[in-house]
């Protein structure tokens, strides 16, 4: 679930305003030399198909097999690798459905802006839907965020307590950014 959190913030690395960007070491430099350079724009290649793949198919396996290394590394050193690998369980495919759900969402829901998503990187196609759009901070947005959250408490009642709780934890802190 926290990677499916993380994932769903990670397409807007690209932007240095982003609430992963300010608060991770480096990024922000990284964006904006990245953005001056014009290598990389906002809702371009990290908003494709190509980075959600390449993301959640090739970069998390890996990062997977690091942290499994990790785990069993920490559990010999301390003299109980066996119970300590258990801990692996914590860090599974579910991770990886997570990440890639939550980086699918947001690259799903900006469709909805005004100027779309290169989805099809590198070619210089954009995917909008000419719905009107919802702005972050109004009221509509407010009506859209819970009425998700409303069908996850359907759907999962302790599920939904827990989004609703972290979500506007996370809300309030962007906020007030």
């Amino acid at each position: 679930m926290v990677l499916g959190g993380i994932g769903g913030l990670a397409p807007d690395l690209d932007h240095p305003q982003a609430l992963l960007t300010r608060h991770l070491m480096g990024a922000r430099t990284m964006s904006g030399l990245a953005r001056r350079t014009g290598v990389i724009h906002h809702r371009g290649i990290a908003h494709s198909l190509v980075a959600l793949i390449v993301t959640t198919g090739i970069l998390l396996p890996l990062f997977r097999r690091l942290v499994a290394h990790l785990i069993w590394a920490g559990g010999l050193a301390i003299g109980h690798p066996a119970w300590i690998l258990g801990l692996w369980h914590l860090w599974g495919t579910g991770a990886m459905i997570g990440w890639g759900a939550g980086y699918a969402s947001h690259m799903v829901a900006d469709i909805f802006n005004t100027k779309g998503v290169q989805w099809f990187w590198p070619f210089n196609v954009w995917v909008h839907l000419p719905l009107p759009n919802i702005t972050v901070g109004t009221w509509p947005e407010t009506i859209f965020r819970w009425g998700i959250i409303g069908g996850i408490l359907l759907w999962n009642p302790w599920l939904g307590v827990i989004t609703a709780s972290a979500g506007e934890l996370i809300y309030r802190g962007v906020k007030s950014a």
